[in-house]
């Protein structure tokens, strides 16, 4: 979703998509774990009780967390925030390399399509990278054009 604030200031909320995920944990929760446990009508032992408090907990973390994030482009940053704490902000200025691509490839799987940015820093460079998945092609495009405009060569 995309919001605009100001004349140049855009910002982006995550997909509704993105809590597949979670939504697909809780379901296997519920029906296959849970559901189980009250039909037998048996007390249930601690060990898994725990157990199971802590796959419900990763179900809704899964859920509810993604949509805590928002990304804002403006004409010379982007910034990312988690429910309202600004966790980071890249200037155009100190931007090393934009690169569009799949980003985390961990084994055969990948957080699909994004871009990645390298920034420059006192010690060398910072990798970081915003996935297509969570804010859709339009912000990605637009973070690229800012991040990339400043880049020569």
């Amino acid at each position: 979703m995309k919001i605009n604030m100001e004349e140049n200031v855009t910002i982006y909320r995550p997909r509704k998509s993105i809590i597949g995920g979670g939504l697909v944990i809780l379901v296997i929760v519920f029906f296959g774990l849970t559901l189980p446990l009250l039909i037998a009508g048996l007390p249930v032992p601690t060990q898994k009780l725990l157990g199971l408090g802590m796959f419900w907990l990763m179900g809704i973390a899964l859920t509810i967390l993604p949509l805590g994030f928002k990304l804002e482009v403006g004409d010379s940053y982007v910034k990312t925030y988690f429910f309202g704490i600004r966790i980071r902000k890249l200037n155009a200025s100190d931007v090393q390399a934009v690169e569009y691509g799949n980003i985390f490839r961990l084994g055969g799987l990948g957080m699909g399509k994004g871009i990645k940015i390298w920034e420059k820093t006192s010690k060398g460079s910072k990798y970081f990278s915003i996935g297509e998945s969570a804010y859709g092609e339009e912000a990605i495009a637009h973070a690229k054009r800012v991040m990339g405009g400043q880049i020569k060569g």
